[in-house]
């Protein structure tokens, strides 16, 4: 049987739905998220997953800061 590895995010940061993208840019950035202009992350992976329903719709960024 293969052994599961388990992988935990540096950073984990969950912003609105509806920010804009200059907003939320910045919020990553000032948590230590190393993305450019366009939200891509610089270094790392960012995996970006969008929870909630309708009425109350969050994203939740994970930044690892190496490879998954």
């Amino acid at each position: 049987m293969t052994k599961l590895t388990t992988h935990f995010a540096t950073i984990t940061l969950t912003l609105p739905y509806d920010m804009d993208a200059g907003t939320e840019n910045l919020a990553l950035l000032a948590s230590g998220i190393p993305v450019d202009s366009l939200g891509n992350a610089k270094s790392g992976f960012l995996f970006v997953r969008t929870t909630g329903n309708w009425e109350d719709r969050s994203n939740t960024f994970r930044w690892f800061a190496s490879r998954v």
